[in-house]
Order: C-alpha cells, then structure tokens, then sequence
C-alpha cells in the first residue's frame, strides 16, 4: 500500500470514527430543534397527534423517508464541490459504510423491542418495534444530516460550500392522505 493510500485510507478512518462518535442512537425526536429544519418543524406535530400504533409506524416510515432522502441530497451536494474522483470516492465510501451504521442501529433498537431471553431465531417483538427501528434510522441519518450540514455548509469560518437548501418540503405524515 503506498503512502498516499495509507493517508486516505487514516483520513477515511478518522472520518468514520468521528460519525460514530457524532451520531446518538436515539429513538426520540428532539422538539427543541424542531423548527431548525423543515423535516422536523411538520413531523413534530405528527408524532404528537400520532394515537395509535398504527399511526406512530406510518410517521415514523415517513420521516425516515425524509431524513434519508435528505442524506441521499445532501451527499449529491456534496460530491460536487469536489473536482478529484478520489474525493468523491472518499465521500462515496463514508456514505456508504455510514448507511451500514445505520442498518446496523436499526437492528440493535429491533432487538430492544425484542423478548432477547428467547434465541435470536424465536423471537417475537412489541408491535411498537417497526415504529421504533424506522425512528432510529431517521434520527441517525438526522443526526448526521444536520453535523455535515453545520460542518460544511453552516460555519462560518469553513463555509465554502454556501447556504445548504434543504431537498425536503413537504408536509410530514399527512395522515389524510394516507385514509383516503
């Protein structure tokens, strides 16, 4: 492996290793910054009218769809501030390893709603569990979304990117829709 390699390869590393330490596993939605994002500030709302199971699965499938719709936007943003193809396939791989970050938070909150005194393969789960695992992978692409954004696009001193435009606009879960 020649040195350059070595160098990409601790910088890809490092980066991975910073995600990691930057993005809670949490199934809750933070309220406090609901209005710093259009997801947030329409899908708060959402989870506070959202009385049943059924309704919490449908907001939370719908906000994931959001937040990781948003990542998928974010990182085209971001791939073409960079000229190099060895650039844009460091972003790539982080992207890709922190989706498998993502994957695998989804999993271990599906074992929290799990009964994990019986074998992997018996399992049965709480009927909140679907909900809860969609939850947690939108709050870690969230959580990442909203770091790179401030990194990248939000700081001042490092703003060379300009003002990030959000890809979202819609209005949350519509739950009208979703009877009719």
């Amino acid at each position: 492996m020649s040195k350059k390699s070595k160098r990409r390869m601790v910088s890809l590393i490092a980066i991975i290793t910073l995600a990691l330490l930057t993005a809670g596993c949490t199934a809750k939605v933070d309220t406090d910054a609901a209005s710093d994002n259009p997801i947030d500030r329409v899908f708060s709302k959402d989870f506070e009218n959202a009385s049943s199971t059924p309704e919490d699965r449908y907001v939370s499938h719908a906000y994931m769809d959001a937040w990781e719709a948003e990542w998928n936007h974010l990182f085209e943003g971001l791939i073409k501030h960079y000229p190099f193809e060895e650039d844009k396939n460091i972003l790539r791989e982080y992207k890709k390893r922190y989706e498998a970050f993502v994957e695998q938070g989804s999993e271990l909150e599906w074992m929290n709603w799990s009964d994990t005194s019986e074998a992997p393969s018996e399992r049965i789960s709480g009927t909140g569990a679907f909900g809860g695992f969609m939850r947690e992978e939108a709050n870690l692409y969230r959580n990442q979304v909203l770091y790179l954004i401030d990194k990248y696009y939000s700081n001042p001193n490092t703003n060379e990117f300009g003002e990030y435009t959000y890809l979202y606009n819609g209005n949350g879960a519509e739950f009208d829709k979703a009877l009719e």
